[in-house]
């Protein structure tokens, strides 16, 4: 059967719109699919949702007077605020947020809960000694006050030199830095210096060797102070 030239014509259009909308789709930005509905009720938080909570938080009221008038703060969470029962009975809730932010200037985590709906935020929270994880930023502020340390760190380097064989050149590559919030109460009185951490945010890191040999020191980041307070053995070394 012989095509008409219209009919190729057709075909052919309709091979570049498919080839268009295939690439809309691929170059898409990360994480956003042109497919995906509107999030509602329990559903986690999508990273648009996460970026208009954060920029409602820090425009409006009580949360964005402490935030804007410190000079140090840290964003450490948001997350989808869990309502109460009587809330989720109706069967249909406006999307809310909880944005945490950690004050450093006065030791205080502030919870502000985002109306994603109506674009204001609820409330207002603050507490004190009640620490989140880590943020991979407050990590990386540790490592580097860690490694500013010159007497802590020639000791890691001694200790590592005498596992492996090998100088301690690059640490940032050569051992493996797990950091982790530390508070004082967990262990009393076997860290002298970093009393104080708890009501203060800290990082305590367990230091190895790419194959995972411990080297046998603890050092605590007071990240509130900006320094290493603590650096001492294993308890019972």
């Amino acid at each position: 059967m012989k095509l008409s030239p219209r009919f190729l014509r057709l075909i052919a259009l309709a091979l570049v719109l498919g080839l268009a909308l295939t690439a809309t789709l691929v170059w898409a930005a990360p994480g956003v699919s042109l497919l995906d509905p509107p999030r509602t009720g329990y559903d986690p938080l999508s990273p648009e949702e996460q970026e208009q909570a954060r920029a409602l938080a820090v425009q409006q009221g009580e949360f964005a007077i402490a935030v804007n008038a410190s000079s140090r703060s840290e964003l450490l969470l948001i997350e989808r605020h869990a309502e109460e029962k009587v809330v989720t009975q109706s069967g249909n809730w406006p999307r809310r947020a909880d944005v945490y932010t950690y004050v450093y200037d006065n030791d205080t985590l502030l919870r502000a809960v985002v109306n994603l709906t109506s674009g204001q935020v609820d409330s207002v929270e603050t507490s004190q000694d009640v620490q989140l994880p880590l943020t991979q930023n407050e990590t990386n502020h540790a490592v580097e006050l860690l490694m500013a340390d010159a007497a802590v760190m020639a000791d890691i380097a001694a200790q590592y030199q005498t596992i492996t064989g090998e100088a301690l050149t690059q640490p940032k590559t050569q051992l493996k830095l797990s950091a982790l919030i530390y508070r004082a109460d967990s262990m009393p009185g076997a860290n002298p210096g970093a009393e104080g951490c708890g009501p203060h945010r800290c990082a305590q890191f367990l230091i190895a060797t790419q194959n995972d040999v411990v080297i046998n020191r603890l050092p605590i980041v007071d990240l509130s102070l900006g320094a290493l307070v603590s650096a001492g053995p294993f308890v019972g070394n």
